[in-house]
């Protein structure tokens, strides 16, 4: 009999299995551009105003395509959704690799990257709730949030020295590819549809307004976490390399965490657990106002990893339980939009403060309010 050192569900032809596969290439890609698209802006403009416009912009469209977006995977299929996401994401990638840096090419690609990233989370989403059983579910978040987290440990980093290297154009190649490899695990997963329409008054219910704080604060978190702080380490702190492996050292604490989180959701209840990685998460945040050097960005990247990944595998399973016991394409709808606004929310900080008080002032006051707003999960919340 022949033994296999992988875990079964990538090797048994399970529609989970794949969408790790699909995870892993997607995350490789979506890492290098999530943090060096603001980046490349920047640099070409030397203001934060046209990489504020960009996050902004990409934010709207994100809070506007949610629920359109949603319409078209219950009609074509869960499958469908995550291919539908390559047509805008290529089309993105291109458009930034062939034109010149502008007002309206930076909103056209916004536009673009955003609608490809909402087919692909809300397409993931339901995969995940429709593939996992509620008992198994804390460790199938843990596998989700672990094995394809490998390709975003990678990502930034080697992004980072192929541009620092060969330049801009050679990064977005390389994201490119890794977005074109990520088709065939896709493409292996059973077309799922639902049958009964998806109203807005659904996915704008009690239950869901009733947990959109937790969706706004996560939103505002991942843009000051990532793309804000990437572009913060880049002006500040290291260049290009800096910024792809600070983001690497972010991930290497997801790994980390989500490896022990199996072990911890065993040990204590989900609300404990959200409430000490938050306020550890709040504290990262203020941290990176005081940070100054490489190593300095390092270490707090690392321990913003092991906190966030803390409270965000038993969230995510929160999720995936809230979905399944509500309606699952209206939750994940209100998800998206809610999250989407609390990013719209960041950049609207981000370029008011920019405007007015200078570019170091826009980063702190984002890291400020990002801090704050880790209190909201647990304040609004109850969590079983």
């Amino acid at each position: 009999m022949k033994h296999s050192f992988l875990p079964k569900f990538l090797t048994d032809g399970s529609d989970f299995g794949y969408l790790i596969q699909y995870e892993f290439f997607k995350n490789f890609a979506l890492s290098i551009l999530g943090i060096f698209i603001p980046i490349l802006i920047y640099s070409e403009t030397q203001s934060l105003i046209l990489p504020g416009i960009y996050l902004l912009i990409k934010a709207l469209t994100g809070f506007l395509a949610s629920y359109p977006v949603m319409k078209i995977i219950n009609r074509y299929g869960f499958r469908s959704g995550l291919s539908a996401s390559y047509i805008f994401l290529l089309a993105a990638v291109l458009m930034i690799y062939q034109l010149n840096i502008g007002l309206a090419v930076v909103s056209a690609v916004a536009v673009l990257y955003s609608i490809g990233v909402t087919f692909h989370t809300e397409s993931r989403d339901l995969e995940f709730v429709n593939g996992t059983e509620k008992k198994e579910r804390d460790l199938d978040a843990a596998h989700l949030n672990a094995l394809p987290n490998i390709g975003r440990l990678f990502g930034p980093a080697i992004g980072g020295l192929v541009s620092a290297w060969a330049g801009f154009s050679a990064m977005l190649l390389t994201a490119l590819a890794a977005v074109l490899i990520s088709i065939v695990p896709a493409r292996k997963i059973d077309i799922k549809t639902r049958k009964k329409e998806l109203g807005l008054k659904s996915v704008l219910s009690r239950k869901n307004l009733g947990y959109s704080p937790v969706f706004l604060s996560r939103g505002a978190q991942a843009y000051a976490s990532v793309a804000i702080f990437s572009l913060f380490t880049y002006i500040f702190i290291g260049g290009n390399f800096a910024s792809g492996l600070v983001r690497s050292m972010d991930t290497l604490g997801f790994m980390v965490m989500a490896y022990f989180s199996g072990y911890i959701a065993s040990k204590f209840s989900r609300f404990r657990i959200i409430a000490v990685g938050s306020f550890i998460a709040g504290l990262t945040y203020i941290l990176r106002i005081a940070v100054n050097t490489p190593v300095e960005a390092f270490l707090v990247s690392i321990l913003g990893g092991l906190a966030f990944k803390l409270y965000d595998i038993p969230l995510f399973s929160d999720f995936a339980d809230r979905a399944e016991a509500l309606e699952e394409r209206s939750f994940y709808t209100a998800k998206k939009m809610f999250n989407s606004f609390g990013k719209v929310i960041i950049s609207v900080v981000f370029i008011g403060i920019a405007i007015s008080s200078g570019e170091r002032e826009a980063f702190n006051a984002v890291f400020i309010f990002a801090a704050l707003s880790t209190a909201v999960m647990t304040i609004t919340q109850r969590y079983k």
